[in-house]
């Protein structure tokens, strides 16, 4: 596995951590799970949709519905869920996110590569994240599907969300990134801001052309 998949895997809470700790606003966590970074505003699009993103066998509702388990108003005292008012209000954040379906249903399974990201961000991105951890969100697309994966992103990020993206793509991280940190041999290069760097550069960078931080940049 390589550094990237490994660091979005901690930042998920799909890997626990083997030192340090992570913190978030300032508040450090030291093993976070998936539900408390829900909690705590994080939005999670996994590069493997089928694996971590969806749960085939299920309706498209009810995967709209996993990552409030317990919450209202879906949820009664935390225990019973409105399955009227979660068809309903899933019925509305697929019309909102386009995504192409037979009805709410339909098994997630189902659906097309572009229509199962676009799922993926309808759980994740009506909640309006603070936080949108974004891995790989557009590997294996068609252009159609890619453009609108794009649009949202960066509407959230003009609603004022956060945007960590990790992507393998140079053209996508300079079309969609305000700065772009390189990963190399484990370390984290100095941030750059992307106006004015080009692909070939960039592709330097993840050479180990760029200095990691020092001491004092890190203070």
């Amino acid at each position: 596995m390589c550094s990237s998949d490994l660091l979005a895997e901690v930042l998920s809470g799909l890997r626990a951590l083997d030192g340090g700790t992570l913190a978030i606003d300032g508040r450090t966590l030291r093993a976070p799970s998936p539900r408390e970074l829900v909690r705590l505003g994080v939005a999670r699009i996994p590069e493997d949709r089928h694996r971590h993103g969806v749960v085939g066998e299920m309706t498209l509702w009810e995967n709209l519905t996993l990552e409030e388990l317990g919450e209202r108003p879906l949820w009664r005292a935390g225990l019973a869920l409105d399955r009227r008012a979660a068809r309903k209000r899933a019925r509305t954040r697929l019309e909102r996110f386009d995504v192409r379906c037979s009805g709410v249903e339909q098994p997630a399974g189902l659906l097309s590569g572009g229509n199962m990201q676009k799922l993926i961000l309808a759980r994740n991105l009506a909640r309006e994240p603070r936080l949108i951890l974004a891995n790989q969100p557009t590997r294996g697309l068609d252009e159609g599907a890619i453009a609108a994966v794009h649009a949202q992103l960066l509407a959230a990020r003009d609603a004022g969300a956060a945007v960590l993206l990790i992507s393998e793509d140079l053209d996508e991280l300079l079309r969609l990134s305000d700065t772009v940190v390189v990963l190399h041999d484990g370390r984290l290069s100095t941030p750059r801001p992307t106006l004015g760097l080009d692909v070939r550069e960039l592709g330097l960078a993840m050479t180990g052309g760029w200095p990691t931080p020092t001491e004092s940049d890190r203070r």
